[in-house]
């Protein structure tokens, strides 16, 4: 099992690899545990873990991206264009860098999220507190 930082590291496609292993591995252990065949019981345990870890990576990195587009500087530079975005966490900067480029590679925009701020709980909280602010800085490539 891979720790939290060496999950960040890792590419999409091999979170996905890795995950959908996880689960594959859940469902034998819960056909031995089922069948009265199953001799390490913690294994369930540690499986489910890894699947939330990886879930929770992946989840986070699209929400960065949703964020990030979200706010105004980024969408101007991307608005009519073909993007892709990729997003990393960045230890130094205690947030997910997004990048954001288009199909020939060429880098269109960049933005720092942090997701850690505090979150709105109820709809007029929402209204007064935008998800762009959670944005913590944003340049256009060019």
């Amino acid at each position: 099992m891979a720790n939290i930082v060496e999950l960040r590291e890792m590419s999409d496609a091999k979170l996905e690899e890795m995950l959908e292993n996880s689960r594959e591995e859940m469902f034998n252990l819960r056909f031995q545990r089922a069948s009265s065949q199953l001799e390490d019981y913690s294994r369930i345990k540690a499986v489910r873990r890894e699947i939330a870890q990886v879930e929770s990576v992946l989840n986070m990195r699209q929400l960065a991206i949703e964020t990030a587009v979200a706010d105004q500087t980024v969408a101007s530079a991307v608005a009519g264009a073909e993007w892709q975005a990729a997003a990393r966490y960045s230890y130094e900067e205690s947030g997910w860098q997004v990048t954001f480029s288009d199909g020939s590679g060429k880098e269109l925009a960049t933005a720092l999220v942090n997701l850690n701020k505090k979150r709105p709980h109820s709809r007029r909280q929402a209204k007064k507190v935008r998800q762009s602010q959670r944005v913590v800085s944003a340049e256009v490539a060019g």
